[in-house]
């Protein structure tokens, strides 16, 4: 529950952990909650999903978690693909419903496409679905629940199955395939951001998500998607802070000593919904 005057900041895709995919640490990130009662970290907050990364992340999340204790800051983590058991909560309602939050990995059934497990990943997704009773196959929970079981089995089989050496031109093409999927799944997510929120969260104006590290506003079948975008490429993130009944989303700058956000916010969205009552 959010009442007025409390101030909530959201990020997403901090990767925190990994040595280029993510933020620097949780201290560099520290500035964007300053002020803040309630920080959500909306998805792969760390980067548990790397056995190479994981003591590294496991790390930057209890100094975060810390941090926040020492400024009486509520932290919600959202767990994604990257992260996939930090947490079993899977999205938070805000505001009598009027904003949805989610990490988006549930949006397309192969999780990630321009992954070179999406077949094994979708099979998986499609397997979890299919040992449900028919009534609950298309219920928000068990989506969910199917997108955070093909993660998990993507966390493993790369703990357990190195890449394996390729010839240089062999990776180059297949480098060149992944970021042509991801350059068309960025231009196809927002509408199925749309669909998702028309069919699962029906209440919403305001539908905020992260995963496909793409940072964005878009106007939708009425409904605001926004994207926070991401700390590595393509280095755009956002924050989205709402504060006495004002939706505002921020640019993130990068300085030397770490993040904060932008002289400005990008837009600002007035609230229909009484936040006392939410």
């Amino acid at each position: 529950m959010e009442s007025n005057g409390r101030r909530l900041v959201i990020l997403s895709d901090t990767h925190l952990g990994h040595p280029k995919r993510g933020a620097r640490s949780a201290q560099a990130l520290r500035s964007l909650w300053r002020g803040a009662d309630h920080l959500i970290i909306n998805g792969d907050a760390a980067e548990m999903h790397d056995p190479t990364c994981r003591g590294a992340a496991a790390r930057e999340i209890l100094r975060m978690q810390r941090m926040c204790e020492e400024e009486d800051v509520e932290l919600t983590l959202l767990p994604g693909n990257h992260d996939p058991m930090i947490s079993d909560r899977r999205f938070v309602r805000l505001f009598g419903g009027e904003v949805f939050i989610t990490h988006g990995d549930v949006l397309h059934p192969a999780i990630s496409p321009w992954n070179s497990n999406r077949a094994e990943l979708q099979q998986l997704h499609d397997q979890a679905i299919a040992a449900l009773e028919p009534p609950l196959r298309q219920q928000m929970e068990a989506q969910l629940s199917a997108a955070q079981f093909a993660s998990h089995f993507e966390w493993d089989h790369m703990a357990n199955h190195p890449e394996p050496q390729i010839p240089l031109w062999r990776k180059a093409t297949e480098q060149a395939a992944k970021v042509a999927r991801a350059i068309w799944y960025w231009h196809t997510l927002p509408q199925a951001a749309a669909r998702y929120a028309r069919r699962h969260a029906p209440d919403c104006r305001y539908f905020i998500f992260g995963h496909i590290h793409h940072s964005g506003i878009w106007n939708i079948d009425q409904r605001t998607i926004i994207n926070t975008g991401s700390y590595g490429f393509p280095s755009k993130p956002l924050a989205v802070v709402v504060q006495d009944r004002v939706l505002a989303v921020w640019p993130i700058l990068t300085h030397e000593r770490g993040y904060q956000l932008g002289p400005k916010p990008l837009r600002q969205f007035t609230l229909q919904c009484c936040p006392a009552a939410a």
